[in-house]
């Protein structure tokens, strides 16, 4: 059942002079003509049930009861969500740095069928498989506030913790390495892991989880905040973080060094150290494969079984009475003017 609520419903008294003012001219007797005689006006058509000014005015006051309805506020209810009473709050960290542009084909693919595989859409750079599997988690997760941070040479914040996971997805989707600048480049672990803290910092209500994914080592140097300290400020605030270390050991870069030298620094040992602190799990994912395994396993253990009250989200209806009015009074205004134009 549709429930309809007015956020200003006081304006709504406005209804009543109107309804008062269109009793009052539907009845009203309409202007005349004073003739001598009217001898000449016996075989007059009859007049009709329904004169043209009826029409005007039941267009006129359509469009101003539509107005003043809009000004009311009318919301619905548009959608009821579950959420889990003993949900998960999830920040994803992703890796945005440019190392990500780098390829992980089957290690018995030569370069000529991998530059192949890449030019067909087959083969994806580690951007592309991480915005697959992060999409692929979080259509999964229903119900659970799930935000993103992007991290190269700084953590941002992109999108807060949100049950609008399509909003999520789309962003996701819209990220692109080339739309690094140079200046920006770089592997921030710590500022990346600092932005999903703060992010989760006012939902302590729930369970709360960092999923750290990259593919590289901190080269950001800060002698205070490193990324064991980032972990242990997550700590504090009974975050756990759980740590994804993608690529392959001989990843592909496009280029004319492809596979020879094409060598990145990669510190597991730091990622087993912020999983460990937090009570959290690293994992390594040297493939597309292995990535979605990776993301199938997180998802088990987050799993939530119990249901909160139901949210409700309101949608304005105002919108539509408003372009519904405007339709009435342009109608109204065009007829006056032309098929029912009065002699003046």
């Amino acid at each position: 059942m549709l429930d309809i609520t007015f956020a200003n419903p006081h304006f709504l008294w406005l209804l009543i002079p109107l309804i008062g003012g269109l009793i009052w001219r539907w009845f009203s007797v309409p202007a005349s003509i004073a003739v001598s005689s009217t001898e000449h006006y016996t075989k007059t058509a009859p007049r009709k049930h329904f004169a043209p000014r009826q029409l005007l005015l039941l267009l006129e006051v359509f469009a101003a009861a539509a107005f003043v309805c809009a000004l009311s506020r009318p919301q619905s209810d548009m959608e009821i969500v579950p959420v889990t009473k003993e949900g998960t709050d999830i920040m994803l960290v992703l890796d945005y740095s440019n190392s990500m542009d780098a390829f992980d084909p089957q290690s018995d693919m030569d370069d000529s069928a991998v530059r192949k595989g890449i030019a067909q859409g087959r083969i994806k750079d580690r951007l592309g498989v991480a915005k697959d599997q992060i999409n692929r988690f979080v259509s999964r997760r229903s119900g659970d506030r799930i935000g993103l941070v992007i991290f190269g040479h700084l953590g941002n914040l992109a999108v807060d913790p949100t049950i609008d996971h399509d909003h999520l997805i789309g962003y996701v989707n819209q990220l692109e390495n080339s739309l690094l600048s140079q200046s920006e480049r770089g592997t921030n672990i710590a500022g990346g892991i600092s932005q999903g803290i703060i992010a989760l910092k006012d939902y302590n209500e729930t369970r709360r989880t960092i999923v750290l994914i990259t593919d590289g080592d901190h080269t950001v140097p800060d002698p205070v905040y490193t990324p064991v300290t980032a972990a242990e400020a997550a700590k504090k605030q009974d975050i756990t973080i759980h740590t994804v270390g993608i690529g392959s050991d001989d990843p592909f870069l496009l280029g004319p060094l492809s596979r020879m030298g094409a060598t990145i620094r990669f510190d597991t040992r730091n990622l087993e150290k912020i999983a460990s602190i937090t009570g959290g799990q690293f994992f390594r994912a040297k493939d597309n494969k292995g990535f979605e395994d990776v993301m199938d396993t997180i998802d088990s253990l987050e799993k939530t079984s119990k249901q909160r009250p139901a949210l409700i989200y309101q949608r304005d209806l105002y919108p539509t009475l408003l372009i519904g009015g405007i339709i009435a009074l342009g109608l109204a205004i065009f007829l006056r003017h032309t098929v029912l134009r009065e002699i003046s």
